[in-house]
């Protein structure tokens, strides 16, 4: 595998609960998500915790999507939920 894209998607509620997280950033502050390296990429059932610094929220791997692209081309796309706590 030679070109490699990530994407993430968000499920509607993981999607509000990263809204409420950016609202609480500081202004100019810019709000980054980093992955880890192909080696580590988390699996289905990881959790992230990803948000501004002191304000990471967990997030849960849904599921872990690989799309060819033809030749060595590939993306894979991490779809993200909040956890249920009920």
């Amino acid at each position: 595998m030679k070109n490699i894209e990530f994407e993430i998607e968000w499920t509607e509620a993981a999607s509000k609960k990263l809204e409420e997280l950016m609202q609480s950033t500081l202004l100019g502050e810019e709000l980054y998500i980093a992955l880890p390296p192909i080696e580590c990429l988390p699996l289905e059932n990881d959790i992230l915790f990803l948000g501004p610094r002191g304000k990471q929220y967990p997030f849960i791997v849904v599921e872990r999507q690989y799309h060819h692209e033809g030749k060595a081309n590939w993306t894979i796309i991490l779809i993200l939920d909040v956890i249920n706590t009920h």
